[in-house]
């Protein structure tokens, strides 16, 4: 069984989605299926290298400001590859041209990240739209996307599969501390759903009020100059660290450094972040949001659920800093929790009996032949900047610059297998 995955690259990539495929693709492979990535990036970056090391097929293109020209890219990829099953995952364009691919008997897999707008586009688009651009099939990645979604997909005859994003379970997990009491902000940098800026304050607050303990801040995205800035004003810079990007090959190793997981997102799907530090017995204070956090936290027992940004979580901080059997006891509980739940073997269990129920049910194969003629749905405003349709003297110059990119591109993939 071939199965394609579609996921976006860059050379300082972070997020959730990409630390789940650098985990799971590669069990995927050990299992006997046949895996290949398909990229779009401004360049190569870190997925690129990571699977290529792994000897997993790469396919890449430069990304397409023209939402048809990115889906004639994706297209000529499935004609080169010919997968049994495609998976777009988070990419718009992917999921227009496994449309036309289904139709020559390729089953797709779309997937449910997150509770925001991008994603709901994503159920209106390719769940409750056209049959032509339909799904074979859904993973929502918590119990509520699930049971949002259930009786859309099951109208129209598409498979629900809840698969969480599974993470590895570490030897190594952090340890009560002899000294400093360590917090941990663990993703992208961002304003919108992260609140990059109002974390950051909230940070130096606390630290501010409570000695011996400290903060780390591990991250990057546009948010990181303005959180900068902040650390700088409040004058805690030397007890609030920003450390920048990490691979997910050190993760763990920061993560037994720490202590409590601070997330305080508006919304998140199953936060990846959140399930890598209770591996890692690292107790996570989050704040209370509908979708997957709920359904792997339970404030009290693993963790914490606090109802604001200020005096609720600076409170849940002391606390869990001056009860430090209080701490042992959600700590061990959080490792339990994503031990029997969310280990990234099971993740792959069950990604490999959909990918396989899928192949195995198909009714007819031809092999897939990119159409000459597009014909898409109008624009959807919840995709944004991913779904951008341009005047024709904008195409060309993007077309330019597209080629461009790949010249470099190209070179760059060469030196890297050499």
């Amino acid at each position: 069984m071939k199965v394609a995955f579609a996921t976006y690259d860059a050379p300082r990539d972070i997020g959730g989605v990409s630390a789940w495929m650098q985990r799971l693709l590669p069990l995927l492979q050990a299992a006997g299926a046949e895996v290949e990535v398909h990229l779009i990036g401004g360049e190569p970056g870190t997925n690129c290298v990571y699977f290529q090391e792994r000897s997993i097929t790469v396919r890449w293109i430069p990304c397409q400001q023209h939402l048809p020209y990115a889906v004639r890219a994706f297209l000529r990829l499935l004609e080169e590859g010919q997968p049994d099953v495609y998976v777009p995952n988070c990419i718009v364009p992917a999921y227009f041209a496994a449309g036309y691919a289904r139709r020559s008997g390729i089953p797709s897999v779309g997937i449910l990240h997150s509770d925001d707008p991008f994603y709901w586009g994503v159920v209106d688009e390719f769940l409750k739209g056209s049959w032509q651009f339909r799904v074979s099939a859904v993973v929502p990645v918590s119990t509520f996307l699930e049971s949002e979604i259930s009786s859309i997909a099951a109208n129209r005859g598409v498979v629900v599969r809840r698969i969480g994003c599974g993470v590895p379970i570490p030897q190594e997990t952090s340890q009560p501390p002899d000294n400093v009491f360590r917090l941990v902000y663990l993703g992208r940098l961002i304003e919108e759903q992260k609140r990059s800026s109002d974390v950051a304050v909230a940070l130096c607050e606390v630290v501010r009020r409570n000695p011996n303990l400290e903060a780390w801040i591990v991250g990057d995205g546009p948010a990181r100059n303005t959180v900068e800035r902040i650390l700088q004003q409040k004058e805690m810079a030397s007890r609030v660290r920003l450390l920048g990007r990490l691979d997910n090959t050190e993760i763990y190793e920061l993560l037994a450094q720490c202590h409590a997981l601070v997330l305080l997102s508006d919304y998140e799907g199953l936060s990846v972040s959140m399930l890598e530090a209770m591996a890692t017995g690292v107790v996570p204070i989050c704040l209370d949001m509908r979708s997957g956090t709920r359904e792997a936290l339970q404030h009290g027992i693993n963790g914490l659920i606090v109802k604001d940004r200020a005096e609720d979580f600076f409170t849940s901080v002391a606390m869990l800093q001056g009860d430090l059997r209080r701490w042992r006891e959600l700590s061990i509980a959080a490792r339990e929790t994503v031990s029997e739940r969310y280990s990234i073997e099971n993740c792959a269990q069950q990604w490999l009996d959909l990918l396989e129920y899928l192949d195995k049910g198909r009714t007819r194969r031809s092999v897939f032949k990119a159409p000459r003629m597009l014909r898409l749905p109008p624009p959807n405003p919840k995709f944004g900047d991913f779904d951008i349709r341009l005047s024709w003297k904008r195409r060309l110059k993007d077309h330019l610059r597209s080629i461009q990119i790949l010249h470099r591109v190209v070179k760059a993939m060469r030196a890297c297998r050499a």
